[in-house]
């Protein structure tokens, strides 16, 4: 027998002792065995236990049901996959098929529905971004904000819990990871549970993400790998912008050794890139400021005062919102280290430790323009429209366009309407997160116990300065709906400038803002999980498990407005320098560049700032009002058994539990609603018990069923919980806002069905389809009101707990290489899945009302679908990937309408090419967003349109090796 049909052959004697008696299921070790050790001791599901995802870490939730993170491992040539009771198929496999594969059986072999994304070799993840990789997967959805995948959602939901090799991670003072801190370098899998095990943390209704970290036992011996990139980011809707590259690199060693006290490994990554982005905005606000318009195209504002009615006979009702636009950018540097230890003591003990560190820093800019043309006391030239003219005032018609003449409203120099101005914030900021955790594997005849101890420390700090500049006795020609359904500048002009934006002396210094805040998360955890084997029966095992967890946040900041002392306001290049304006390129519908203080000035010399406008240096005061201090312990316990039995000649599997949660906590704040300000100091504590029962029906060899139901709960964020009020203070004629939490909010339970069919093809791939419903109690929503706060008026957004809501809907998902076809061709491949979700809340439309309606629920895509086209085969390696995300509700009853304000459909489309040059050297091409998909929202209907958010188009060239 030749060398290569032995490892075969040893390689399906294997996986065939592995099948066990648990449904004849798959879980192949996740550690390559010493030579001297038996291989049938690494894997044993014979009660339902898993195989760690990295070894001597608990299975990732899957409850006593075998989980094969690492399927097949990343240093292995060969995938084995099996079907119940049916033959092994050894099918020699690399990079992208065995990642699929060995996601496949992770899938197949779960007691609860999951789906998971491996990487496709050691350092080798398919999308740079783990936010990025997730939203492959059906029911997953994603939101992108200034270049990045920013918020990860299941099933419409974004309560979703994150834990790191079966630990909470978290960013700041949070409860949920920033996915774009995550160095995906040193990812092995996620894995996206959509239904709950009693072993799972609580904490997501919509599911869990679990990130499965690489380890020195993945690999059978030394390893190393790294890769150099640069990226350049194409910014869109500013043709002014300028790219430039960014660079990345990385490098990742691993070896493990037989030594006098057992094998040891050790493995070391390190990663760092920095990114040079830009974000251009333009918006449209909210409906606000009411006109009455006559036949010949001349309106006449109503004032507060005034009754909602024309004027004069044959007059109409129109609407005239504001217009403007924010050129996002800066330039941020993300680092990571990880670090892993492992030991088999002996062949019935093992230890792991693993480190991982995350850096972030940033220098952003926050560029505003404005023209507040709402406020303008007359109008000239104005179009109505003739939709969406329904409101709960009457028939109030969006206006399409209109110019704006200047007009002085007071006696001082700058009292003009309309209120045009830039500004700038200059923002830096940086986070440090740390992650410690270790765990010891017990395994001996019946039992398997694993005991962990994690500790996570993260810190965000934020510092701020703001500056306006103001262009007197302009007139501005606006259009709020144009041939692409958005608004924009014709024109801004001054009696002495065409071009006052691109002016600099055109602007007079208007106010200052300075902020900063420090946030602060910290959190001990401990966990213990024990499986008790029983043999034979109906019971095959007994899971059960204990958690502690002791969990700190805190939040510290200062704030203060301040405007200059003289009468007369100076020019900011009289006052400060030529150096202190900076020309940005700014968003082509509303004219290009524009001049804005500087952000580097403002960061670098933010005392000279303070200085001009009669403040001391550094920061402001810490502000007692605005501090927030909560503690949290909970202590959980969990039972479940593991049963087994053949009904009719199908074989049925699962799970069966209850997960039992105590939680005190203690917060500290203060709470302002308007003037009164009220010290906060509650102290609370609360029981839950989440019961849950799940199934895995084996229908026939290639035809399955995953049956669960259960409950789940999701606490709110810190920062919800957080009562303190951060305002953003008015300007002459643009009214403030702000923002603060509500220390009363209960978490958001649910109560979870789940069910799905699913095919397996031979040799490769599958077909499926998912049904699931949810019963929602308190989902979470924000709702903004008018405030008056030292005599000001600000729209002040503050979340409360809605009624009672369902979530319901199907998915379908089909994957496979069409190996069966000859040559050149077999190297191709499909993965689809769509997503059907229907849902529907209580909400308290009036914050100060207990009367609840019945609406959609918020950021719920009803349809999504993604496609991926694959390709492997003579060195190269692709994926063509769209995904579609339908239009949703992104928040209910917006004033002053009452309207729902809607997101449009949007559909991104990804490219990864890369070739094998050697075996060990590759080269790889990223193209990420093609088709310059952009956010897009409107309030109501179509004709009255809010934000266009510009998403980037990123270009990347990488050379990876691996020695």
């Amino acid at each position: 027998m030749s060398p290569t049909c032995m490892r075969r052959a040893v390689a399906a004697a294997v996986c065939a002792m592995a099948a066990g008696t648990a449904g004849a299921q798959q879980a192949p070790a996740t550690t390559t065995p010493p030579a001297d050790q038996p291989v049938a001791q690494q894997a044993d599901p014979a009660a339902g236990q898993a195989a760690p995802a990295t070894a001597g870490q608990p299975a990732p939730e899957t409850s006593g049901q075998s989980a094969p993170a690492q399927a097949t491992g990343a240093g292995s040539a060969t995938d084995t996959a099996t079907v119940q009771g049916g033959p092994i198929a050894t099918v020699e496999v690399t990079g992208i098929r065995r990642s699929i594969r060995s996601a496949e059986q992770i899938k197949r072999d779960a007691t609860q529905v999951v789906d998971s994304i491996n990487a496709e070799d050691i350092g080798k993840f398919p999308d740079r971004a783990a936010g990025d990789a997730l939203q492959r997967i059906a029911g997953v959805q994603v939101g992108r904000d200034r270049g990045e995948t920013s918020t990860v959602t299941i099933r419409g939901l974004p309560d979703v819990v994150t834990t790191l090799d079966g630990n909470d991670i978290f960013t700041g003072r949070g409860r949920r990871l920033s996915y774009q801190d995550l160095p995906v370098q040193s990812i092995a899998g996620l894995d996206v549970y959509k239904s709950a095990t009693p072993n799972q943390p609580e904490g997501g209704i919509a599911g869990a993400v679990n990130i499965r970290l690489r380890a020195p036992f993945d690999a059978p011996g030394q390893v190393t790998t790294g890769y150099l990139e640069a990226r350049r980011q194409e910014i869109n809707g500013s043709d002014a912008a300028r790219s430039r590259y960014s660079p990345g690199l990385g490098v990742l060693h691993s070896n493990r050794w037989k030594t006098g006290v057992g094998e040891m490994g050790v493995l070391l990554d390190l990663a760092y890139n920095k990114e040079h982005w830009g974000y251009p905005v333009q918006w449209v606000d909210r409906p606000d400021r009411i006109f009455s318009v006559s036949p010949d195209g001349t309106a006449v504002r109503l004032n507060d005062d005034q009754p909602v009615a024309p004027l004069n006979p044959g007059d109409r009702l129109g609407n005239l919102p504001h217009v403007g636009g924010i050129y996002n950018a800066g330039d941020r540097e993300r680092f990571s280290a990880h670090g892993a230890f492992q030991w088999k003591i002996n062949p019935k003990l093992e230890f792991t430790t693993q480190y991982l560190g995350m850096g972030y820093r940033a220098r952003n800019e926050v560029d505003y323009i404005l023209a507040i043309v709402g406020w303008a006391p007359r109008l000239n030239g104005v179009v109505l429209g003739d939709r969406g003219c329904d409101t709960p005032e009457g028939q109030i018609c969006p206006i399409l366009s209109a110019n704006a003449p200047a007009a002085q409203f007071g006696p001082g120099a700058y009292e003009w309407d309309p209120y045009v101005a830039t500004s700038a914030w200059g923002v830096k900021e940086r986070t440090n997160t740390h992650n410690l955790n270790m765990s010891l594997r017990f395994r001996d005849g019946p039992w398997d116990v694993t005991s962990s101890l994690a500790y996570t420390h993260s810190k965000f700090i934020n510092d701020t300065v703001i500056v306006d500049q103001q262009i007197p006795n302009a007139t501005v020609n606006v259009y709020t709906y144009g041939a692409d359904g958005h608004g924009g500048y014709n024109a801004v002009t001054t009696p002495t400038s065409a071009t006052p934006l691109r002016d600099p002396n055109a602007f007079v210094l208007r106010g200052m803002v300075q902020n900063w805040e420090e946030s602060l998360g910290k959190q001990t955890q401990w966990r213990t999980d024990a499986t008790y084997k029983l043999g034979g029966g109906f019971i095959r095992a007994i899971n059960a498990g204990l958690r502690l967890s002791s969990r700190s946040t805190g939040y510290h900041s200062g704030e203060v407005a301040s405007d200059l002392r003289s009468a007369v306001r100076p020019s900011p290049v009289e006052l400060f320098g030529p150096t202190f304006q900076s020309l940005v390129p700014g968003v082509d519908r509303l004219g290009g560049q524009y001049y804005v203080p500087s952000r580097d000035f403002l960061i670098d010399e933010a005392d000279r700032v303070r200085v001009a406008y009669g403040m001391p240096a550094g920061r402001v005061p810490d502000d007692p009002s605005r501090m927030f201090e909560q503690r949290e312990r909970t202590s959980t316990v969990y039972l479940s058994g593991r049963y087994q039995a053949t009904l009719g000649g199908v074989e049925i599997s699962g799970d069966a539990g209850v997960r039992a949660i105590h939680v005190k906590r203690k917060l500290e704040g203060t709470s302002r609603i308007g003037d009164v300000i009220t010290p906060v100091d509650l102290s609370a504590s609360e029981n839950n018990y989440l019961p849950s029962i799940s199934a895995l029906v084996g229908w026939r060899d290639n035809l399955q069923s995953h049956l669960s139901a259960g409950k789940t709960l999701t606490r709110p964020d810190f920062l919800r919980l957080n009562p303190a009020l951060s305002l953003i203070p008015p300007t002459v004629n643009a009214p403030g806002t702000g923002s603060a939490g509500n220390p009363q909010l209960a978490p958001t339970k649910s109560t979870n069905l789940d069910a799905t069919l699913e095919y397996y093809f031979p040799n490769n791939g599958y077909a499926q389809i998912a049904l699931f419903h949810r019963d929602i109690d308190g989902y979470l929503q924000n709702y903004t009101q008018d405030e008056i706060i030292d005599g000001q008026r600000y729209r002040v957004t503050r979340p409360q707990n809605s009624g009672k809501g369902t979530l319901k809907g199907y998915e379908f998902g089909t994957q496979k290489f069409f190996d069966f076809l000859p040559g050149f061709w077999s190297g191709f491949g499909a993965q689809y899945n769509f997503t059907w979700i229907d849902g529907d809340n209580e909400t308290r439309l009036d914050p100060n009302s207990d009367v609840l309606t019945k609406t959609r629920l918020i950021d719920v895509a009803k349809k999504s679908h993604n496609l991926a086209l694959l390709y492997e085969g003579h060195g190269l390696t692709g994926r063509l990937a769209a995904t579609r995300r339908g239009d949703y509700v992104e928040q209910i009853a917006e004033p002053r309408f009452l309207q729902d304000r809607f997101v449009k459909a949007s559909t991104y489309v990804d490219l990864s090419l890369s070739y094998e040059i050697t075996p060990n050297i590759s080269v790889q091409f990223d193209a990420i967003n093609l088709t310059k998909e952009k956010y897009e929202s409107y309030v109501g209907d179509p004709s009255r349109p809010r934000d266009i958010r510009y998403t980037p188009t990123t270009y990347g060239v990488g050379l990876r090796f691996k020695l």
